[in-house]
């Protein structure tokens, strides 16, 4: 039988990052020492932030992608140090800038788990510029990052190198996530945690299709044959409408054991932003 439990968990400023004002259907933030705005669509509220000083300004365009308007000289990449890895910060086409804050509670929670076992391995999907692969990394855990852009993956080694981790606890790969996993399964390679972080909708290397609401439980029920006989933690979050925390309870509620999901929210000095959703199971 599973424990269902529902929680929301909250971020507050970090070392390198800030909410500094959410409102009118956007959000001003500090990454390092750069400050940028980008749409928030659920922030509806009114908000008298001082959005006039972002040195950039994302326009969102069709099918996701848009283009930034920067006021003055913005160096490019900058830095920003969180929970004490270092990310390199960079204005992409699609609004993202390298780092999802509201991730860094998973962070925690996992090393507290990963503390569990002498050895522990770790598979991460969309694993993106490596925030989840160095925080477990870095609690001892042998980490397989997996990613379908090389270019991102190139981004995370950066990150790593930068970080002070060492290249040989995290494996690098660049594949379909799908076709991964399924391969990992007939290799007998069985993980103690699995984080699993997807688009709505995104491309493999050789012109795979992934959506959301079609593949999601599909490469649930695949990782679950991943885990370890002694398996630690399952961590998926997601940002697509429509995938709730009640949606994505009951992926895992097949799996037995606690299953706790919830919202993500960003705390700023005004409102709570919601940041998407997750659920993490342990046994």
């Amino acid at each position: 039988m599973t424990d269902a439990r529902l929680v929301d968990i909250e971020v507050t400023a970090l070392e390198g990052w800030e909410l500094l004002a959410a409102g009118d259907q956007r959000k001003l933030e500090r990454f390092g020492d750069l400050l940028v705005e980008r749409p928030a669509p659920q922030a509806i509220w009114s908000d008298a932030g001082p959005f006039e000083e972002a040195a950039a300004v994302f326009h969102r365009g069709k099918e996701g992608t848009g283009r930034w308007i920067t006021r003055g000289t913005v160096r490019q990449p900058t830095r920003a140090a969180i929970l004490d890895l270092l990310f390199e910060i960079r204005l992409t086409g699609f609004g993202n800038v390298g780092l999802f804050p509201e991730h860094t509670a998973h962070w925690r929670w996992m090393a507290e788990h990963l503390s569990k076992e002498t050895r522990p391995s770790v598979l991460n999907l969309f694993a993106y510029t490596g925030g989840a692969s160095m925080a477990c990394a870095r609690a001892g855990a042998r980490v397989t990052h997996v990613d379908s852009a090389k270019a991102v993956n190139n981004w995370a080694e950066i990150n790593v190198k930068a970080s002070g981790i060492s290249s040989g606890s995290i494996r690098f790969i660049t594949d379909d996530v799908l076709k991964f996993t399924k391969r990992e399964d007939r290799r007998g390679r069985r993980y103690h945690g699995i984080i699993i972080d997807p688009p709505t909708f995104g491309r493999g290397p050789k012109g795979e299709t992934w959506k959301i609401e079609r593949d999601l439980r599909t490469l649930i029920n695949a990782c679950a044959a991943l885990l370890e006989a002694n398996p630690l933690f399952v961590v998926v979050t997601a940002h697509s409408p429509g995938v709730t925390p009640a949606v994505l309870r009951e992926l895992l509620s097949g799996l037995g054991g606690v299953v706790q999901s919830g919202e993500m929210l960003l705390r700023g000095k005004g409102a709570s932003l919601p940041a998407g959703d997750y659920v993490r199971w342990t046994p």
